[in-house]
């Protein structure tokens, strides 16, 4: 495999290591009697859509995969995705409504959840197996219609490159980005992939050989063929990291990864290295209680505000989420609020909430505007018409700009926060979920550990317990 990697061998020993990966490989690794559970679940599931196909105007050609066809599914969290390959001759919503016709006969249509990417496409659980029918193109490499199309071409790439040893090296990088919190190419994570963890190993070999690298890793950071690399850099120009599909070089795998995301990776590789444990391997199944926080001296410095909702696509409900929370951290920071850190959770279901962690949540009742300078006349006059009847005292300060002391108009973050509530849009909330937001509520500080929502105090927890902690220990 020509591949421009640059490979890091380290001279030090690393046989912790090795014993730590050697005592997590049980753990991550199906047992029999789960694979034969799974494997039973498959092909149930094969035997209701191969049964429903008559109800089918097209007869799609019917393809397994998911993480269980590629054999690098977690213990409890195989996933089956079964695809459904058109005719380009269908249009899209042909096959949109054919596929959902096939999702219903061979399911239930009680039992669908819609779920939207590119197009529509269904979801179910048959036997806590969580199964997708994804409608997509049978189409040539290259001639993509839907970006569900590579998916097929992403299977069989897997099955002919992972080898047997490799799959569970794929496992191990999904569990340890699962601990980090930051495995998933949702909106909501802005992780890392099954299919980009696959391409990884693929990459690099091994788990402990990626993270011997990734822990040098600086961005941009390139992941492709030798032959390719010049191009891929210019065509990616920009990206933090570029690893090109091995399917097609015109996509970038790690476009949806944030830098959030990827910095973690890489503190946790280093982290990992100097004292490895299994803790990296563990996801913290710990129910968060009230009393877990009402000790914390940060708390006090902590505003959240609480709304439901309608249910909707987990995407587009965190899409909005995130640019709402973007746009009201702003309106602090541009009132004197300086916000440490925040945090949006959600059921996903009914109800969301935003948690802000501010340097302090009260500022002085008094504010200096400085205005223009004194030569500048036109626009001195329209400063002092301005503030003259309004302000305590004006002055000319050492610059010979015009000042005024004032009255702040909001001095409490827990008031402005109120106040953009009563017009959320003008703040820049997402349209979508403003109307749910003018009801939602405010709380501080203790207040907040009287709400019983089970993600609101994880937020919390979250917000003021960051998971990054036990990379600094």
């Amino acid at each position: 495999m020509d591949q421009y990697i640059m490979i890091y061998m380290p001279t030090a020993d690393y046989s912790m290591v090795d014993r730590v990966l050697g005592e997590v490989a049980e753990q991550v690794t199906p047992s029999p009697k789960e694979i034969e559970k799974v494997d039973g679940v498959a092909k149930s599931v094969l035997e209701k859509i191969r049964g429903a196909l008559e109800f089918s105007k097209f007869g799609p050609e019917i393809i397994l995969g998911g993480s269980y066809a590629r054999n690098t599914w977690l213990p409890l969290e195989a996933d089956i995705d079964v695809f459904l390959r058109y005719p380009t001759n269908v249009t899209r919503k042909e096959l949109e409504e054919d596929s959902y016709r096939i999702s219903c006969k061979a399911f239930g249509e009680e039992n669908l959840v819609i779920r939207y990417a590119e197009h529509p496409y269904t979801e179910t659980y048959v036997d806590n197996v969580r199964v997708n029918v994804v409608p997509c193109y049978k189409v040539e490499i290259g001639n993509w219609m839907t970006a569900a199309d590579r998916s097929p071409y992403h299977l069989k790439f897997v099955k002919e490159n992972i080898t047997r040893e490799q799959t569970l090296d794929v496992r191990l990088l999904k569990k340890f980005l699962k601990s980090q919190g930051i495995y998933g190419a949702e909106i909501k994570v802005g992780g890392f992939s099954g299919y980009m963890c696959e391409t990884l190993i693929y990459r690099y070999g091994s788990f402990k050989n990626l993270i011997l690298n990734a822990a040098k890793w600086k961005p941009p950071i390139i992941i492709t063929d030798k032959d390719k690399f010049d191009e891929v850099k210019e065509k990616f120009k920009g990206d933090k990291i570029i690893i090109t599909d091995p399917v097609d070089y015109n996509r970038n795998l790690g476009k949806a990864l944030t830098i959030k995301s990827l910095a973690k990776f890489v503190l946790a590789c280093r982290s990992f290295l100097k004292k490895p444990t299994k803790e990296y391997f563990t996801v913290s199944g710990k129910k968060i209680k009230p009393k877990d926080l009402e000790d914390n001296i940060l708390l006090e410095n902590v505003i959240a505000l609480l709304f439901e909702h309608e249910k909707m696509s987990a995407d587009i409900l965190w899409g909005m989420l995130y640019k709402t929370l973007n746009h009201f951290k702003k309106q602090f920071n541009e009132n004197n609020f300086r916000v440490a850190r925040t945090v949006a959770v959600s059921d996903e279901k009914s109800y969301s909430a935003y948690l802000f962690l501010f340097e302090t949540k009260q500022v002085s009742e008094y504010e200096t505007r400085i205005g223009p300078y004194i030569f500048d006349e036109e626009n001195f006059e329209k400063f002092v018409t301005k503030n003259l009847d309004n302000s305590y005292i004006l002055w000319v300060n050492e610059e010979g700009k015009i000042c005024a002391l004032k009255k702040r108009n909001i001095s409490k973050a827990k008031k402005l926060l109120e106040e953009m509530l009563k017009d959320p849009i003008k703040y820049g909330a997402s349209r979508k979920i403003a109307e749910t937001l003018k009801n939602g509520k405010v709380y501080a500080g203790k207040e907040i550990l009287e709400v019983e929502k089970d993600e609101l105090w994880s937020g919390v927890i979250e917000l003021l317990e960051p998971g990054e902690k036990k990379y600094f220990s």
